[in-house]
């Protein structure tokens, strides 16, 4: 009879254990904390636009630098929210998940206005994509966020 030593068998212990998700649910779960954050905007709630950022975040809109960070993402969404011309209409697009319940990529199409340096309100197509993740146990989170002239 031959022995495997206890050890040996510990890798297939640990893979045992790691479970797949279902990308759909999970998708549905994203697109949900998603939608909840769009609400956020929409009512000029800076916290409920700004909370589902991770540390280190990258946060772009069309005319103005990359937000890299809590702080810098935060001042930008504050002037943002308080720029009277400022609306953000976004339509989901494609999105997945892993199977592995950890990164989610959205998209999503529409229209980001704000006021312009010449002081009029300038509405401006964009295509918008939301890379998330999230460690066992805890919520979602954005990594990346782009919402750049669609062409």
């Amino acid at each position: 009879m031959t022995r495997i030593p206890v050890l040996a068998l510990a890798p297939l212990a640990l893979l045992a254990g790691c479970g797949s998700a279902d990308p759909e649910a999970v998708l549905e779960t994203v697109r949900a904390t998603e939608e909840a954050q769009f609400q956020a905007i929409a009512a000029k709630d800076l916290r409920g636009a700004v909370r589902n950022y991770a540390d280190g975040a990258v946060f772009f809109v069309p005319d103005s630098p990359a937000a890299t960070g809590g702080e810098a993402i935060a001042a930008r969404y504050d002037a943002l929210l308080t720029d009277p011309a400022f609306k953000l209409d976004l339509t989901p697009g494609t999105g997945w998940a892993a199977a592995s319940d950890d990164l989610a990529v959205t998209t999503a199409t529409g229209t980001f206005t704000h006021t312009a340096a010449t002081g009029e309100a300038a509405s401006v197509p964009v295509t918008s994509k939301t890379v998330w993740q999230r460690s066992s146990g805890e919520p979602w989170r954005i990594v990346s966020e782009y919402h750049v002239p669609a062409q």
